[in-house]
């Protein structure tokens, strides 16, 4: 049996749909399917193959090593996604390629059209040169004629001062504070760490990670803000959302807030992947 068929058959025997899945893994449908239909080579970055199936195991309580363990030959190698990206900048620098011989022979033969027609035109006296200022006897004497005699400018009263202007301070603009947020933490199960939240309807999340990491960011109203690898931002949420889901792949080096707080680290241990769900109260 394939990797992917073994999932599928799990994840319907435990009677979870896709959309159920997506929403308790952070795992786009997408990528599922392409998890369930086995070729992995498929995914957008398949060296995070290991990652994506731990997910989805966790999810289904599954023992994630040892199905990756099982179904080793079928994990590609980390080396599949370079191989991807070098073959598309290879095409790519073909096609630049291309586009710069068929500008460079376009210019070569407007060159030489236009060296064509310079001959041709000194053979026939087409471009005739004339200089600008060679003008007729009769247009230059009616021009004169023409040209109005100038007119004394009138001075200004020497007894008019000039009134300095009045310069109005307007007053400074009052700061609005800054939205802030309450965080508690509530408890941890496995991997996953549960807070309660209480915000205002401006709710910020920021990520500062020191390298970058798989990074899913989701709510309770399948609003996607992060899906790929990255370190870091920050990110805006929809105020009608009342959970949070973030999954980290390397939480080690991740750094996050909440409208400023800063969650604190020490809850998380040497765990590397670890989920946080923030269950949200707006004030």
């Amino acid at each position: 049996m394939k990797l992917g068929t073994y999932l599928q058959n799990k994840r319907e025997k435990s009677g979870i749909t896709l959309k159920e899945m997506e929403r308790g893994s952070g795992i786009k449908r997408s990528v599922i399917q392409i998890i369930e239909a086995g070729d992995l080579t498929q995914l957008p970055e398949p060296k995070h193959a290991r990652f994506l199936i731990r997910k989805y195991a966790d999810f289904l309580n599954m023992d994630a090593e040892q199905t990756l363990e099982r179904f080793e030959d079928e994990i590609p190698d980390a080396g599949t996604g370079s191989q991807k990206r070098n073959q598309k900048s290879n095409q790519d620098f073909q096609y630049l390629k291309k586009v710069l011989l068929g500008f460079i022979t376009m210019i070569v033969v407007l060159f030489a059209v236009w060296l064509v027609l310079l001959q041709i035109g000194s053979q026939g006296d087409i471009f005739e040169t004339k200089r600008v200022y060679e003008t007729d006897e009769a247009v230059t004497e009616s021009v004169a004629e023409e040209e109005p005699a100038p007119e004394e400018e009138e001075q200004p009263a020497e007894d008019e001062a000039e009134e300095p202007a009045e310069t109005r301070e307007e007053p400074a603009a009052e700061e609005e504070p800054e939205p802030t947020a309450e965080v508690n933490f509530v408890n941890r199960e496995g991997n996953t760490l549960i807070y309660n939240v209480t915000a205002p309807e401006e709710l910020t999340i920021e990520l500062t990670g020191d390298e970058s990491s798989w990074v899913s960011l989701t709510d309770n109203l399948e609003n996607n803000y992060l899906y790929e690898e990255s370190d870091g931002g920050s990110f805006d949420i929809d105020p009608e959302a009342t959970v949070v889901n973030l999954a980290l792949g390397n939480s080690t080096s991740f750094d996050i807030s909440l409208n400023g707080t800063g969650i604190d680290n020490s809850q998380r241990g040497d765990t590397v992947t670890v989920y946080y769900q923030f269950n949200i109260t707006r004030e």
